[in-house]
């Protein structure tokens, strides 16, 4: 028994006398609450064992392997020394030695704290985090410091209730919640397995003789009576480590020495390189840095989808010929919505309230569709060209083409937009089936717009 194993059992012991005292506090019904839980726990604890074998003893049975493939070897260069064996029969080694090390490499193990390959030991409550920490250590007969951690434990993960402020709790719920702690010390305190845990690993050659490298993938934590998961880490919370195994057999050539330290650094360089773009990935999403993605530099044709308010100011050809300032007015106002279509298509609606204000008639309202093509130069600029069709509720009709652009901050956008346009007047055509020569005139709509858009 090793030194680890040995102050393991001291604390053990000590934990178990102080359990012991402070059963002389509890009252009956404490006492035998616990009694209960200890017999359940172990039991369910035996029943797993027996369900999820630990394999570590086939990991140790593969190092074993590939170290006496190795100590063949050696004997054997020995006796071809003094012209014993041929060199077919190395050869015939050195690839038995190979499928040693990639049966040794290729497996998922799998290590438990039901079978004492982990150990696991639990400490008392902390009330002002809520809850307890219980520590994880490697017991692989001889490897004992392959792994070791120590994880929080909350009250509500292991208990599935929520910890309120004491102020806040019933005399139920304060009773529930004094007696769950009371519970899970006292079992913690007996090393009974409340919880267990699951490793798997990996095992990997590494840059000196007999070194290998110890890589968890996963750690779950599962309370033993109902064999839930209460918590999942993955290899990112794990950590590596490396062991030797004694003693120490080196049968490498040089190049072969140098191709394993050249393998074990790009393994080393490729963890890095992962640890860093995951922790700038963190940083990011927590608005520490922003990055400058290449891909968001791209443009990225689609077609126009936005939602807009848009106002307009409308100029008919004879007042061109005697322009002046105060011909720019208001004309109307519209609520538009425009879909992509594909890359360059868009199609849409909108509804608009007509001011009419230079004829003094009385306003309108207007709604209509329209459809075009867009093209994105750059992904601030989006110029498009349309055709619409609008109805007025004062019996006019407006067929449209017309050319515009979108300016693009983010989702916001800001627009102006040029149509050429005929107002038909339906009034006469409804009622005397047909047009008079002043029921169709052409004008020039100048717009603005503001709104938002998805692309």
């Amino acid at each position: 028994m090793d030194a680890q194993n040995r102050l393991q059992e001291h604390y053990d012991a000590e934990a178990l006398e102080e359990d012991n005292k402070l059963s002389e506090k509890r009252t009956d019904e404490q006492n035998d609450l616990i009694e209960e839980a200890v017999i359940n726990f172990r039991e369910a604890a035996a029943t797993l064992a027996e369900k999820y074998p630990d394999d570590t003893e086939k990991f140790l049975e593969n190092i074993e392997q590939v170290e006496n493939s190795k100590r063949s070897i050696r004997r054997m260069r020995f006796r071809k020394s003094t012209s014993q064996d041929s060199s077919s029969d190395e050869y015939a080694s050195l690839v038995n030695l190979d499928k040693s090390y990639k049966v040794l490499e290729n497996k998922v193990y799998t290590a438990t704290s039901l079978t004492d390959t982990l150990v696991l030991r639990g400490y008392a409550y902390n009330t002002l985090r809520n809850r307890w920490t219980i520590s994880v250590k490697s017991n692989f007969f001889n490897y004992t410091s392959l792994f070791s951690i120590d994880l929080p434990l909350s009250y509500k993960a292991l208990t599935g209730k929520e910890v309120k402020s004491l102020v806040k709790m019933t005399k139920e719920e304060r009773d529930e919640y004094e007696t769950n702690i009371m519970l899970y010390d006292s079992l913690f305190r007996q090393a009974v397995p409340v919880v267990y845990v699951r490793l798997k690993y990996k095992i990997r050659k590494w840059k000196e003789a007999s070194e290998y490298r110890f890589e968890p993938e996963q750690l779950e934590i599962v309370r033993t009576d109902t064999n839930k998961t209460i918590f999942t880490f993955g290899k990112d919370f794990l950590s590596e480590t490396t062991f030797i195994v004694y003693p120490r057999i080196e049968i490498r050539t040089a190049s072969e020495r140098e191709a394993d330290i050249n393998s074990a650094a790009r393994v080393l360089m490729g963890e890095m390189k992962t640890s860093q773009e995951k922790a700038v990935a963190r940083a990011e999403s927590r608005g520490q840095i922003t990055l400058v993605d290449d891909k968001k530099k791209q443009v990225e044709q689609k077609g126009r989808s936005a939602v807009y308010i848009s106002t307009d100011t409308r100029i008919t050809n004879s007042m061109l010929n005697d322009f002046e300032a105060k011909d720019i007015q208001l004309n109307s106002i519209a609520l538009n919505l425009a879909l992509g279509l594909g890359k360059f298509g868009f199609v849409g609606g909108d509804f608009g309230y007509d001011y009419k204000n230079r004829s003094k008639e009385s306003s309108s309202y207007c709604f209509g569709a329209f459809g075009g093509l867009n093209f994105m130069p750059t992904n601030f600029i989006r110029p498009y060209a349309e055709l619409a069709l609008n109805y007025h509720t004062d019996e006019n009709l407006t067929p449209e083409i017309g050319v515009g652009t979108d300016f693009l901050i983010g989702k916001v956008m800001l627009n102006i937009g040029y149509n050429f346009g005929w107002k038909i007047n339906l009034e006469n055509y409804f009622d005397e089936k047909e047009f008079l020569d002043d029921d169709i005139s052409t004008y020039h709509l100048f717009t603005v717009g503001f709104g938002f858009t998805w692309r």
